[in-house]
């Protein structure tokens, strides 16, 4: 089963299909991305940090219906200007992965 998710950034309008439940390579992959942000942000070097992520959510993304983005985003033709839009993207996307990877085993006793 596939989660959707609708951007709340105003310049990429539209959805995202996420993969739900992430399979262990999808995990590893954004894991690895993450450690790799860490090391990056020490140097503070932001595009780099976005960057780095990417591997990460391109790994965990079935769909892309954003507006004004390749029909297959990819580590070559993804957007890094204008920054502060693609910053929100990025952040955003990596927020719902993030909760989707930490996410509860918990279910309600009936």
């Amino acid at each position: 089963m596939s989660k959707i998710i609708t951007s709340p950034v105003k310049r990429y309008p539209g959805t995202v299909t996420l993969a739900d439940p992430l399979t262990f390579p999808q995990a590893f992959a954004f894991e690895d991305a993450l450690a790799s942000v860490q090391e990056i942000q020490e140097a503070g070097r932001w595009a780099r940090m976005r960057y780095a992520i990417l591997p990460g959510i391109l790994a965990c993304v079935e769909a892309w219906h954003l507006e004004k983005l390749p029909e297959q985003p990819a580590l070559d033709n993804f957007p890094s200007t204008p920054r502060q839009s693609v910053s929100e993207l990025i952040d955003w996307l990596t927020r719902e992965i993030t909760t989707l990877y930490q996410e509860s085993d918990d279910v309600p006793l009936a």
